[in-house]
């Protein structure tokens, strides 16, 4: 629950995030609609308009906690073990996970990456504009899983977690030289 945020509204915001989570992982083979998900969550069409805009607003709500892991992996502060778990569940759920980063949800998805990797670099000085760096990071760690979960290549979760680690740090570290 976020500083000041009143408690009923933390439920129902969680109440919508898990509804979203089960209708993904029953691996429906539709897109998710807002009546979908007020169904699961029990709740009013005009309580889940009250919290979210759309079911995408709903979608990159839901994507921000397991996305934290990626965030700290791009910006060079991430474990191994904890990305190659994230991976290993992207892998299981690959169709929604191919969903969520093509088109324009995957735009989308860019965006909420970059801005948690923008809150995770802060105030250093850096080579080049913040906003910029946090993109460049979001976009390099998210090339390889877009790549990975289309099969295009093969890997494990954890040589793919060691890689997208290792090249958050050095990247930061080039970014941290002025």
């Amino acid at each position: 629950m976020a500083a000041g945020e009143d408690r009923r509204v933390a439920r129902t915001r969680a109440a919508l995030i898990g509804a979203f989570d089960r209708l993904v992982l029953a691996g429906r083979p539709r897109r998710i609609r807002v009546a979908d998900i007020v169904e699961t969550a029990k709740v009013g069409r005009s309580t889940f308009y009250d919290h979210y805009k759309s079911a995408d607003d709903l979608h990159m709500a839901a994507l921000a906690r397991p996305f934290a892991i990626l965030a700290d992996a791009a910006a060079g502060e991430g474990g191994e073990d904890a990305l190659a778990g994230l991976l290993a569940h992207f892998w299981e759920n690959r169709q929604r996970a191919r969903e969520s980063f093509a088109g324009r949800t995957g735009d989308k998805t860019v965006r909420l990456l970059a801005a948690m990797v923008e809150e995770r670099l802060g105030a250093e000085p850096l080579a080049i504009p913040l906003r910029l760096a946090a993109r460049q990071l979001a976009e390099a760690a998210l090339a390889p899983l877009r790549g990975w979960v289309m099969a295009e290549a093969p890997s494990t979760p954890e040589a793919l977690a060691g890689a997208i680690c290792r090249c958050g740090r050095a990247m930061r570290a080039e970014l941290l030289k002025r």
